[in-house]
């Protein structure tokens, strides 16, 4: 079944958050997701959306997450602290 991984983090630097993600393009690309979408709510705030085939391939693209975040982090790109994900199975799709 498809799982999702919503990460929601604050951002002080929201374009340099972008240019992080996009240097990272191919590494982010290889993890096996469905898509990840980077995701921009006004105010500094944003989401990191992606969806991911399986519960072994969200697992095995943890660290991998974890590495962009730390980027990110101290690039002085987002906050660090706060990084809050949550992780679903999709039951239904329309």
């Amino acid at each position: 079944m498809a799982m999702y991984r919503i990460t929601k983090f604050t951002a002080p630097n929201m374009d340099k958050a972008q240019e992080i993600s996009e240097s990272m393009r191919d590494i982010l690309e290889s993890v096996g997701a469905d898509f990840i979408d980077i995701v921009s709510c006004g105010n500094g705030e944003g989401l990191v959306v992606a969806k991911y085939p399986s519960q072994a391939v969200m697992d095995a693209a943890t660290e991998t997450a974890k590495q962009a975040f730390g980027k990110m982090v101290e690039a002085g790109a987002i906050n660090g602290a706060s990084i809050q994900a949550t992780t679903g199975e999709v039951l239904m799709s329309f």
